[in-house]
């Protein structure tokens, strides 16, 4: 009887001790390289939905003829030792700029780092290049569209499907922000307008720092702005040019 229960006993604590082993060991496999945003929806049962870039040269004055937007990119499998090189190339079908409104580098580089306790995943972020064009006066806000694709190397090759490529949207006109999400429209500022925003920006310069880290980690400084905003409306209602629009904004902010 004694060996009967011993047997088994034995068995569970080997099995059990490769398992925590396998558990703990996160990082391990083939290198594969995606991008962090899906660039389109989650094949099922995934259910996360595409996310596109958007910026505009708005944001970075008149003088500025180019801007650097970054993307996050995340790696699976064995952690690096060395850094890691790898491509980006344009999709034609999913692109409407011109060869000379974008500029990629000939390649991208993953750098090795050492990984930390708590680590969830390894991330690093490379750039692209966009152009101002003459054509971004003609197009307003719908702007001109990058889609790019991660291209393999021998260092590493793709990861999921849906993060293989990302698309970047970019304008001359100031586009909706991505932290201007449905929070923000029911709790804050309302409905989007390229008005609302551009006034916003300019009665309280802080807000170009908003973000999704802002809102998130520190929501009454977004609403300390919001509420400065909302007074200086109030303020400037009797402005014989603009006191209309002032009021229009001030309806619409919750």
């Amino acid at each position: 009887m004694r060996k009967k229960i011993f047997l088994p006993f034995v068995l569970g604590i080997v099995f059990g001790i490769g398992c925590s082993e396998e558990d703990i060991k996160v990082f391990h496999g083939e290198r594969q390289v995606f991008f962090e945003n899906f660039y389109m929806n989650a094949l099922s049962p995934g259910t996360e939905e595409a996310d596109t870039t958007r910026t505009s040269f708005f944001l970075v004055g008149e003088n500025e003829n180019e801007m650097r937007v970054e993307l996050v990119v995340l790696l699976s499998g064995d952690v690096p030792e060395q850094d890691l090189t790898f491509g980006l190339r344009a999709v034609p079908e999913g692109t409407t700029a011109e060869a000379e409104e974008y500029a990629l580098d000939d390649h991208y580089v993953f750098h090795a780092r050492p990984v930390t306790e708590n680590m969830e995943d390894l991330r690093d972020t490379i750039e692209v290049t966009l152009k101002r064009s003459a054509r971004l006066e003609e197009l307003a806000e719908k702007g001109l569209q990058l889609e790019v694709e991660l291209v393999p190397s021998e260092d590493v090759g793709l990861g999921q499907f849906e993060r293989r490529r990302a698309v970047i949207v970019w304008t001359n006109v100031l586009a909706q922000p991505d932290w201007w999400d449905y929070e923000v429209t029911y709790m804050l500022l309302g409905e989007y307008s390229y008005d609302k925003y551009r006034l916003f920006l300019e009665v309280v310069p802080e807000a170009a720092d908003i973000d999704e880290t802002m809102i998130s980690e520190r929501p009454s400084q977004v609403i300390s702005m919001v509420s400065e905003f909302r007074q200086w409306l109030i303020d400037h209602l009797d402005d014989p040019e603009n006191g209309a629009l002032y009021q229009s904004i001030l309806d619409s902010l919750v």
